[in-house]
């Protein structure tokens, strides 16, 4: 889990409780959009890894497997590889 993942659970929580204010509603758009952009990019390399697989190009699997461990883990990929 991404830290904005944990903060767009707080965020989450405060508004069942209260309104949020200005500020908490920016950063709630804010996690909501790295949020949708993570989505997108592990999709992307979802398809990707599917035709690796499919076309049994061993290296191109284990590249898309290291950068979705990037991905899980620093929310985004250092260097597009190819």
């Amino acid at each position: 889990m991404l830290p904005i993942h944990g903060r767009l659970a707080e965020l989450y929580s405060l508004s069942r409780q209260r309104k949020l204010t200005e500020s908490e509603e920016l950063e709630q758009q804010h996690c909501l959009q790295a949020n949708a952009t993570y989505c997108w990019e592990m999709a992307r390399l979802n398809n990707e890894a599917m035709l690796a697989a499919r076309t049994h190009d061993i290296g191109w699997q284990q590249n898309i497997g290291a950068q979705m461990v990037e991905l899980r883990t620093s929310g985004r990929i250092s260097k597009r590889r190819k």
